[in-house]
């Protein structure tokens, strides 16, 4: 337990609610604004302007382009009382093909923004510094990863986040040391090479690129009973030949492989998807080429310390939170948020935007995102990221305890 009871003093919580209740219709106007403009990854010009512009109009001190990602952007915010920690909160705002904002990264975006509004209010009061970090390209394309590799997450001691979440508010207490909190998840796009040949007149000077690519969906099939339980392999077929009546001579496909523990992913689902293909290779005597198609995403490692301070501060809002429901806790997809969770204390929030359940990734989510439900929850989470940051940069006992965790979690 940390020193202080988990949560925020009642001063520091009225002033931070007030601060972004007080926004209330310009945070809505900007979810609603970044919905109504979706942006694939590494595309997402308009959100990163709209974000950046308005944290600046606030009197945040904005760096644009950072990483060298051109749709990334880091908001300063310096506190009051001195030397102290630096917190970071994050901010999502690309779409999915098609579908929009389907994941719900408007919401995300709009509670980060409130999320620093409700820290600046009282930031005159707190020592170290806030930063509000935009990370475009999560679908996908590992804009976190780019941002660590690049050195903008150096010297950030607490990183927190949110994401939607279906109908349920849940926030696990008494984490077992190694749970993980997504799957970590790598693609590979695999390329066989054959010779063309009529499929009728001379077949036998053919070698069936095609063939192969069957090959390597059956050796995958038949490896999934000799993998983990919580082990994911899916692929899809991009190139198959161009006629029935000519020899395939060239086939691929782009998998994703995953699991929560990124280890076991790495050392051995990794090898053994990539023997069966080599295998797949040999029977037709076709060659092989394999390219990544995913960067490594890394498993969520969570943090009980910043659990806890999220339950008190939830509940402090008035925000419902579920009981588990039993089985695995937290995600079943996966995220670049992995990957920062396990270089320092990270958690993302995941709440309820509807009251019935809606799936990820659907043009269901994509209509709930803008709904009042969604809106209002995310303001709530706001409150919630705000107060949490606020607790860490004022308690150096409770910022060292979720190190401490960190620490043990990660080895």
């Amino acid at each position: 337990m940390p020193t202080e009871q988990a949560g925020s003093n009642s001063a520091l919580t009225e002033t931070a609610t007030k601060a972004i209740d007080a926004a209330r219709e310009e945070l809505f106007g900007i979810a609603l604004d970044i919905h109504a403009h979706p942006e694939l990854n590494y595309q997402e010009f308009y959100a990163a302007k709209l974000l950046s512009d308005t944290l600046e109009a606030h009197d945040f001190a904005v760096e644009r382009g950072i990483g060298g990602v051109e749709t990334a952007f880091r908001a300063t915010l310096e506190g009051g009382a001195g030397d102290g920690p630096t917190v970071a909160v994050l901010a999502e705002y690309d779409a999915l093909p098609e579908i929009g904002h389907g994941c719900g990264h408007n919401l995300i975006a709009m509670a980060g923004l409130g999320a620093g509004l409700g820290v600046q209010a009282n930031m005159k009061n707190l020592p170290g510094r806030l930063v509000i970090i935009g990370t475009p390209a999560e679908e996908g394309g590992g804009g976190k990863i780019k941002l660590l590799d690049a050195g903008v997450f150096d010297g950030v001691d607490i990183c927190l986040s949110s994401h939607p979440s279906s109908n349920r508010t849940i926030i696990p207490q008494d984490i077992p040391m190694d749970e993980s909190w997504s799957l970590a998840m790598v693609g590979f796009r695999y390329i066989y090479h054959g010779k063309a040949a009529h499929a009728a007149a001379a077949p036998e000077e053919g070698i069936n690129a095609l063939n192969s690519l069957i090959h390597l969906f059956t050796g995958i099939d038949a490896l999934r009973q000799h993998l983990r339980e919580d082990t994911r392999i899916h692929g899809i077929i991009t190139d198959g030949g161009l006629a029935p009546n000519v020899v395939p001579e060239f086939a691929a496909a782009n998998f994703m492989l995953r699991c929560r523990d990124r280890n076991y992913l790495s050392d051995v689902i990794v090898g053994k998807v990539l023997k069966i293909a080599e295998g797949a290779a040999l029977i037709t005597g076709a060659t092989l080429e394999v390219e990544p198609y995913y960067p490594f995403y890394e498993n969520v490692l969570p943090n009980g310390v910043l659990a806890e301070n999220f339950r008190a501060n939830a509940e402090t809002v008035g925000m419902r939170i579920d009981a588990p429901t039993g089985g695995r806790r937290g995600s079943g997809a996966s995220t670049d948020f992995g990957n920062v969770s396990q270089v320092l204390p990270s958690l993302e929030l995941r709440y309820a935007v509807s009251e019935t359940p809606v799936p990820s990734h659907s043009r269901q989510m994509t209509e709930t995102a803008i709904t009042e439900t969604a809106l209002s929850s995310a303001l709530n989470v706001a409150k919630v990221l705000s107060l949490t940051a606020g607790d860490f940069l004022r308690d150096p006992a409770r910022l060292k305890e979720a190190q401490a965790e960190f620490a043990k979690r990660s080895g």
